[in-house]
């Protein structure tokens, strides 16, 4: 079982009940979302991925989107980000017959996105593994950065469970 970030030990400087950042990132298919798009109409599940989406991050966001009728049932929008870039997110969700969910890229520059919510490791290039739960009002609900391995999987019932408060 995955346990919740705590926040102070682990240096992460947002926090439960502040507002989450906005940002403007392209999805697989080059349009530009951004999170403030979904404030006052859904909540928002964001799963940031570390680097290139590889097959750790595959098993991540096929969890998403095996359980994304349960999101929807909760008014919730599923965002994953990586920094890799539009084309090779484009490529990647076609592999996969499409997730159900937008891919946004955090290329360009590398990592924007994922510093505003205290997931990247400059000194790496790449980024910590991390689920945020943001309310319709655009505050942060849930943090929960992972380990790396590839054997930790995200608790999808949590989540649902932080969602069911909204």
């Amino acid at each position: 079982m995955v346990m919740p970030m705590l926040l102070r030990q682990q240096n992460v400087c947002l926090n439960i009940g502040e507002e989450a950042p906005d940002f403007e990132l392209p999805d697989q298919n080059g349009q530009i979302m951004h999170l403030s798009d979904y404030k006052g109409k859904r909540n928002v599940l964001l799963a940031l991925n570390p680097g290139d989406l590889n097959d750790s991050c595959k098993n991540y966001l096929l969890l998403y989107a095996d359980n994304l009728a349960r999101f929807e049932e909760l008014d919730t929008q599923v965002l994953g980000i990586n920094m890799d870039s539009v084309a090779k997110n484009r490529a990647w969700s076609r592999s996969l017959d499409g997730l159900g969910f937008p891919i946004l890229s955090d290329h360009d520059p590398p990592g924007d996105a994922t510093l505003k919510y205290d997931c990247f490791v400059p000194e790496e290039g790449y980024g910590k593994r991390g689920i945020f739960v943001i309310d319709k009002r655009g505050i942060i609900r849930h943090i929960e950065v992972q380990s790396s391995s590839a054997e930790t999987c995200p608790d999808v019932f949590h989540l649902l469970e932080v969602l069911q408060k909204e």
